[in-house]
């Protein structure tokens, strides 16, 4: 079994985990992706990523330093957005971090793909931009996909952005608000409820399928009526 989620723009190195930090899968690749973009002028790189002045600057800055930077760090322990805000690190013993980087893939626009042990340095770039005539999405579809080839079970708590990249048979987990008797699914509360839902399943190293649906936090419960044989449906209703 494989969980998948996506990465957050939003990055913090300040942390770190007591394991060995590992070498991605596909480093050669990411390689590959850096020294394209470091062919690009500043005012190049803006345009294509749509960012400009201090942003642009350290963006910049970073592919720049790329690779001499002693900056590098478990990529569960380096991303901030409001996923990973909820995946509580410091709070897994042993047992649940190695469960974590057995199970646990971060699909990366840069990366590919990053198990939780994995080094990644400081980077900004989405799956959706063409690096000149290269398509992100053309140059990982194949190699992602055929890294999940022999899975039997992948659970998707990924984006849209990241999860199509992925045709194989997924079980997508969602979450959604009850309001006045219709189902919604907002944004900064899904991302939230996915970050809880990691947390659980690595605090519980669960690895049966049906344990999922014992997911209860936050007042999100299972919903059967909602759920499908491809995807599971946890609810609430609006206090």
């Amino acid at each position: 079994m494989k969980i998948i989620i996506s990465p957050s723009k939003t990055q913090d190195f300040s942390g770190n985990i007591s394991k060995k930090i590992q070498t991605p899968f596909f480093i050669k690749e990411a390689n590959e992706i850096t020294d394209n973009i470091k062919r690009l002028s500043k005012e190049e790189l803006g345009l294509m990523m749509k960012i400009k002045g201090k942003l642009l600057e350290k963006t910049y800055e970073d592919y720049e330093n790329y690779d001499t930077t002693n900056t590098i760090n478990h990529a569960i322990s380096s991303y901030s957005g409001i996923v990973f805000k909820e995946i509580n690190v410091k709070a897994f013993n042993e047992k649940d971090l190695d469960y974590a980087n057995d199970h646990l893939i971060i699909l990366s626009a840069l990366y590919g793909i990053l198990s939780p042990f994995d080094g990644i340095k400081p980077y900004r770039l989405d799956m959706k931009i063409k690096i000149g005539n290269i398509s992100l999405y053309e140059f990982w579809k194949n190699k992602i996909e055929n890294y999940f080839s022999k899975e039997d079970l992948i659970i998707n708590l990924a984006s849209n952005e990241f999860s199509k990249l992925i045709k194989l048979p997924m079980v997508t987990i969602d979450f959604k608000e009850e309001v006045d008797g219709k189902y919604k699914t907002i944004g900064t509360y899904a991302k939230q409820a996915r970050g809880m839902m990691v947390n659980y399943l690595i605090k519980n190293n669960i690895e049966q399928f049906n344990k999922i649906k014992e997911f209860s936090m936050d007042r999100y419960v299972y919903n059967k009526e909602l759920s499908s044989d491809k995807e599971i449906i946890f609810s609430r209703k609006k206090l």
